[in-house]
């Protein structure tokens, strides 16, 4: 029974740590293994670091995968690549406000 609870727990735990949906923040670089199917791992700068060209100053954001700019249909997003990855991703045009940053969600 004791083994049962034990491997119930584990479980559980490792559920909760699944994949990030789109707009969640993820770990870093492009990869596609921090995000659900469709998305990968995308850096986006943080509105609050200064200078804003520090590379340390980007925070990472599951975005949609893209291939053409109609696969991108939020407002403000267009289809570009990924830093550091041959895939592209649905990033927020640089004249829009960005609808999937976390420092702009409540």
């Amino acid at each position: 029974m004791r083994r049962l609870l034990i491997t119930m727990a584990a479980l559980v735990t490792l559920a909760a740590c699944g994949p990030g949906e789109i707009g969640q923040e993820c770990q870093g670089a492009a990869i596609e293994e921090d995000c659900v199917d469709g998305a990968i791992c995308t850096p986006t700068r943080s509105e609050t670091a200064e200078p804003l060209d520090d590379p340390n100053s980007e925070i990472y954001v599951c975005r949609q995968i893209c291939e053409v700019q109609a696969d991108c249909t939020e407002p403000g997003m267009e289809c570009r690549r990924v830093v550091g990855s041959m895939v592209s991703s649905c990033q927020p045009d640089d004249d829009a406000s960005d609808p999937m940053d976390p420092m702009e969600m409540d």
